[in-house]
């Protein structure tokens, strides 16, 4: 094979390590700027489906904008004097970024918080003014190789470590310079010195907010609207310098990760300068970026051909090795590295009849030259069918038809019926009679019971409106369990951003005092609720998936910074017609210890941790104030005990009829706990909640085995001998969104420019059928497949065959 772009970029990927990355060129650690395409933009995000192999990007984007609009949100917030001390501390800001890390072990791989020159004012340095800015102040985590740590006894890597340090001291600590070498995200929006763009790349974002001081009783009826400055808001046609978030070309992480990574960055903003009455003279100002690094090794590319599905220009873009009567397609999970592509014969072409299809393409970079020279080839179907011809027409209407999927080739045709003389009756006699086929699993592939349950469960979720819902009976506004079939994989990175806040809480519950003083480091302090407010509000604000968010204590746990306890604290953050609301749900009628989520997993959690997991945090603090060097935090590791994702909880998917979401919602419940110093344990302390809208739910109507609870299998109508049925995925809650590939040796037949039978189209045809006007359902099926031409050496085995067959009967 000969050498492509890929080699060009694998000779620079293996040739900078971690021993000679100071001794390389700046372009050595820099790679070209087309190598990660099809990045998510803030502005496409709503109107783009975004592919397993790009879900990790879009979670790494909105982590970024999370951090960004909660550090811009409370440093406004709180930006008078008297609030000055209760601004995030460097403790807070080290467990916010080992958070990142540890609740996200697969995709974020460094998080870091960069503030601008004399733009951050440190409110944990012990005799240091208050209106005073430090020069460079940079909390960074990366996550730690612990493969040879002292307490790993398996030498294997557990992903359970984060090494915090602050990049603004110790050597080469200047990260706003040109010759620090590893800072491509800095020359993004910093420095922020020309007030000229404030007005098109800052955005005001309100909110609005209702506090409580005591359980049952909002301070206030109405609520209180605050407007702060943050990361811009673009248009649809926006150019890249206008977007919140931005990427960075692949980049060699020098000295820290020694890694190629690539971040996500989003900028921080204050109203600057702090603590002054100057009004005309402040400005909205980008006082710091928030940066979130992911392995480039584990970032997918598109080999195949630059087109529709593989928008240019990309670095990488040609790479496969697929024949030209195979059309490439990408495969998710390969990473950097050969093969991630599948080779599927073109319309018109099948596979051999001794191939299990389609070509995978790691098959085809570990052939032989000669195996691939005669190999992986499609021949051509020959006889192919025309479409019917249709004259006279008659509208049909289905049942919860999704008709924006059906906008294929065959929708001026399968929406058009005509009447025939012969009526198709008896043919549900007929199918009765017939022996059902069964599947490997001992059940019929199509299940009609199931058919039938799937559309009631349609019909109760569409009955149930926001103006109706406080009429309707309870059992009404829950779905079943099974309905949510795939929320634990499709909202991953939603539950993931829930797992990150308790993973947060129970690092600070669990390490830190008010009272401790580390030299010239002032301790932890207490949390406050400006900070937990802040927190739900960056989550619901930063996903567009994330309906609410919100944080539940358990009663008599929330300690005021005024050693007050509070007998409920539960603030709570959602989105409502465009706008962004948070409450102290403690003030609402009803406890929110009665919710069946709270009650579940309080009894799941409330007297057995065994099984949680410990985290450490290997923490580096700086030695002085000027950041002469840094030191070993006084309690190296820290260590907390807190959940993984998995012993999260899912609930049901109910209509949350509360006047704020009014929407079907599935609901994932996280705990989180506290540290008891005399007995060394952790308890339970409350819960970390989001909700997701069901309608953006992809559901699975393909067979599948008897012990999967899924509401939807088994209700899709492929021909079950010669079709295979294939979910296809971006369509969202659709009974439609499937697909019935060809089985081995058998071949499409149809003239018209597909490879596959939509479901959307059978089940459309199946409606004309029973009800007795022209149907193609019958025919929607694939045919065996025969080769065109029959080799010689066929023709000598069929006579050898004969001839024996003949001599044996005479």
């Amino acid at each position: 094979m000969k050498w492509d772009a890929f080699d060009e970029l694998d000779q620079q990927f293996q040739s900078v390590t971690g021993e000679n990355c100071r001794s390389k060129r700046l372009e050595d650690l820099l790679m070209p700027e087309n190598v990660v395409t099809q990045i998510p933009l803030y502005n496409k995000l709503q109107t783009s489906i975004f592919y397993k192999n790009r879900t990790n990007l879009v979670h790494l984007h909105n982590m970024a904008l999370n951090r960004a609009f909660f550090f811009g949100y409370i440093h406004q917030r709180l930006n008078t004097s008297d609030t000055f001390k209760l601004l995030p501390n460097v403790h807070y800001l080290h467990l916010s970024v080992s958070a990142d890390l540890n609740a996200n072990p697969t995709v974020i791989n460094g998080s870091a918080l960069y503030f601008d020159n004399d733009c951050y004012y440190p409110n944990w340095l012990i005799n240091y003014d208050i209106n005073k800015t430090i020069p460079l102040f940079a909390p960074r985590a990366w996550r730690w190789d612990d493969t040879f740590d002292m307490d790993n006894h398996l030498r294997e890597p557990t992903l359970d470590t984060a090494f915090v340090l602050d990049a603004g001291s110790g050597f080469n600590k200047n990260y706003t310079v040109k010759s620090f070498r590893m800072n491509p995200w800095y020359n993004f929006w910093l420095p922020d010195n020309q007030p000229i763009y404030d007005s098109t790349h800052k955005f005001t974002w309100g909110v609005h907010l209702k506090f409580t001081n005591s359980s049952g009783v909002f301070r206030q009826k109405t609520f209180e609207e605050y407007n702060f400055f943050g990361p811009n808001n673009p248009g649809m046609h926006d150019t890249e310098e206008k977007l919140p978030v931005r990427f960075t070309r692949p980049y060699f992480d020098c000295g820290r990760s020694n890694k190629w990574v690539v971040s996500a960055v989003s900028p921080i903003t204050d109203f600057m300068p702090r603590y002054s009455n100057w009004t005309h003279l402040r400005r909205p100002r980008f006082i710091g970026v928030a940066v979130m690094d992911t392995d480039f090794e584990r970032i997918d590319f598109n080999p195949c051909d630059a087109g529709d599905g593989n928008p240019g220009p990309s670095y990488l873009a040609g790479t496969h090795r697929c024949k030209k009567h195979s059309g490439c397609k990408h495969l998710s999970g390969f990473g950097f590295r050969r093969g991630g592509y599948r080779c599927k014969c073109r319309w018109g072409h099948r596979y051999p009849n001794d191939i299990e299809h389609p070509y995978w393409g790691y098959n085809i970079e570990q052939s032989t030259l000669t195996e691939y020279r005669k190999g992986f080839n499609c021949p051509a179907v020959d006889y192919m069918h025309v479409l019917p011809v249709i004259s006279q027409v008659s509208s049909v209407s289905v049942e919860f038809f999704e008709e924006e999927y059906n906008t294929g080739v065959f929708q001026s045709r399968s929406l058009k019926s005509v009447n025939i003389i012969k009526s198709p009756r008896g043919f549900e006699e007929r199918t009765n009679r017939n022996r059902k086929k069964r599947s490997l699993y001992g059940r019929p592939l199509f299940d009609p019971s199931a058919y039938e349950r799937v559309l009631r469960i349609y019909r109760q979720k569409t009955s149930v409106t926001k103006s109706n819902c406080k009429k309707l009976s309870p059992s009404s506004l829950i779905l079943p369990g099974d309905v949510g079939y795939g929320v634990d994989s499709q909202f991953k990175y939603q539950a993931s951003t829930a797992l990150r806040l308790a993973h947060f809480l129970s690092a600070f519950l669990q390490n830190m005092e008010d009272m401790d003083s580390f030299g010239h480091i002032k301790g932890g302090g207490r949390l406050h609720q400006e900070h937990l407010f802040g927190e739900v509000l960056a989550n619901v604000m930063a996903d567009f998936k994330i309906l609410s968010s919100g944080i539940f204590y358990e009663p008599y746990t929330f300690r005021n910074p005024n050693e007050t306890v509070r007998e409920l604290f539960g603030p709570y953050a959602y989105r409502k017609n465009g706008g962004f609301y948070a409450l102290d749900s403690a003030g609402l009628d009803r406890h929110y210890t009665l919710e069946l989520w709270y009650r579940e997993m309080k009894y799941r959690w409330n007297t057995n941790t065994e099984f949680l997991k410990t985290f450490n945090i290997r923490s580096m603090m700086r030695s002085d104030i000027n950041g002469s060097s840094s030191v070993r935090h006084e309690h190296f590791p820290v260590t907390y005990r807190a959940p993984t994702i998995e012993q999260g909880l899912w609930m049901p998917p109910v209509f949350k009829c509360d006047d704020r979401v009014d929407t079907w919602v599935m609901t994932y419940v996280v705990p989180f706990f506290r540290g008891i110093k005399i007995s060394r344990k952790v308890q339970f302390s409350g819960v970390v909640t989001i909700d997701v809208p069901l309608d953006r739910l992809e559901i699975n109507p393909c067979p599948q085995p008897f012990y999967v609870q899924n509401a939807f299998k088994n209700t899709a109508r492929c021909h079950t001998e010669s079709t295979t049925c294939r979910r296809i995925k971006g369509f969202r809650f659709s009974r439609t969104a499937y697909g019935c590939d060809c089985k081995q040796g058998y071949e499409y037949i149809f003239k018209d420019n597909k490879r596959w039978i939509a479901g959307a189209l059978i089940e459309l045809e199946y409606q004309k059928k029973l009800r007795g006007l022209f149907s193609r359902y019958d025919s929607l099926k694939c045919r065996i497949s025969s080769d065109s031409k029959i080799s010689y050496s066929s023709v000598i085995v069929f006579a050898n065959l004969f001839i024996v067959c003949a001599f044996r009967y005479l």
